[in-house]
């Protein structure tokens, strides 16, 4: 991906996504100016998050609201999804580490637009 993205004021961009059906995870390369601790810190998370619950984690830069968004979802036929929990545990990552994620979400309002 280039580091200058065509700005669209509807556009989704996906910085993190922890995929429990095929075992990957992604981290959108121009985070890799963050500290390692916080790089490493963001992988075991969420994927210990999909390994617990199942299913997909990700989180997205919205470019309208300049604002990070964070989602689970599953495969339709996952019947051992916990969305529950998913959504508890994932409401509990944000909150407990919403420092990183304000400075995530500050980094990408001007990265992703092309501003630095």
């Amino acid at each position: 991906m280039s580091d200058n993205i065509e700005k669209n004021d509807n556009e989704m961009i996906p910085i993190i996504v922890s995929n429990s059906y095929l075992k990957k995870y992604y981290l959108d390369e121009r985070l890799n100016v963050l500290p390692k601790e916080v790089k490493d810190t963001l992988k075991i998370l969420f994927v210990k998050l999909t390994e617990e619950v199942g299913g997909i984690v990700e989180v997205s830069f919205d470019n309208k609201e300049y604002d990070l968004v964070f989602k689970n979802y599953n495969n339709d036929d996952d019947y051992n999804y916990d969305e529950i929990n998913a959504n508890y545990k994932l409401s509990k990552i944000e909150r407990e580490y919403s420092e990183i994620f304000n400075q995530i979400a500050q980094f990408c309002k001007f990265k992703l637009n092309g501003l630095v």
